[in-house]
């Protein structure tokens, strides 16, 4: 097995697929960061606050919306490039379990989540530095800072893990470009806005996109919150929840734990049905 997971980091390193994916990460990052800051900065011009904003908590959960998906193109690409130039052939002649070969990815591209995650958070966390004018006080209690950044860094590895399976399951690397790119900002933003206001609307929290989004959202949004208001947090309206939540991602009243465990399950049952399709399917 050990023997395995080295040559999906050989496969990885020796192709420009993980850092080409990796530069738009740390490009968003940084530019959710800076509009982050912008956004908080608005507010506070309207309204002079006795207290610092701990910018950085919004700024990584808008670059985690946008970032995420990228994690998930790595993971698809890794199984569904291996197909689309026949070198998974050579893999599962090779490796007994076809199984063993697609845990061996599952490892290898949760630690490459991983550094994309740390990525997203530091380049950030710098654009909202930068564009606070360097003053560490946005960055709000450390202990905050922290939760926030470990939790984009966990949305990032399921998010990939979330896309070896999707590439085992689909095994054509053009529709594992397209179909999540598609579904995430088309099909499931038309089908949240259409839920607005519905008597199904509760179930929009529960939505894959919108459950990936809401493992940092959800933290993010009410520390910020509460950074803020200070011990006025129980008289701030829903209102303010609910504005956050639209620009920054996640659903009010909905807890953090509680997305990362719906997301969770759905990066489960299709990594099972990527395994399931691996074990059956014909190789040339």
């Amino acid at each position: 097995m050990g023997g395995l997971i080295k040559a999906e980091f050989r496969k990885t390193f020796t192709t420009n697929l993980w850092w080409a994916l990796l530069i738009p990460v740390a490009l968003i990052g940084f530019g959710a960061g800076w509009m982050g800051t912008a956004f908080v900065g608005l507010i506070n011009s309207i309204e002079q606050l006795d207290r610092p904003v701990p910018l950085a908590l919004l700024s990584v959960a808008m670059s985690a919306n946008f970032s995420t998906i990228f994690g998930a193109l790595f993971g698809a690409l890794t199984v569904a490039g291996e197909y689309r130039n026949k070198t998974v052939t050579t893999s599962f002649l090779t490796s007994n379990p076809r199984s063993a070969v697609l845990l061996s990815k599952l490892i290898a591209a949760a630690a490459i989540g991983a550094v994309y995650g740390l990525v997203n958070v530091v380049c950030a966390s710098l654009g909202g530095l930068l564009g606070a004018s360097q003053d560490l006080g946005h960055f709000g209690d450390i202990s905050d800072w922290l939760a926030v950044g470990a939790a984009c860094v966990l949305a990032m590895v399921l998010w990939t893990l979330f896309g070896v399976g999707f590439g085992a399951l689909v095994a054509n690397a053009l529709l594992a470009i397209i179909l999540p790119l598609v579904y995430k900002f088309v099909v499931e933003f038309i089908f949240s806005m259409a839920l607005v206001g519905s008597e199904v609307s509760g179930i929009g929290p529960y939505l894959p996109g919108a459950a990936g989004n809401g493992i940092v959202s959800n933290l993010a949004v009410p520390l910020f919150i509460a950074a803020v208001a200070g011990p006025d947090e129980p008289d701030v309206p829903r209102v303010a929840f609910d504005v956050l939540h639209v620009f920054f991602g996640g659903h009010y009243g909905q807890a953090w734990w509680a997305s990362l465990l719906i997301f969770l399950a759905y990066t489960a049952v299709v990594v099972a049905g990527g395994w399931w399709a691996n074990q059956r399917r014909d190789i040339a």
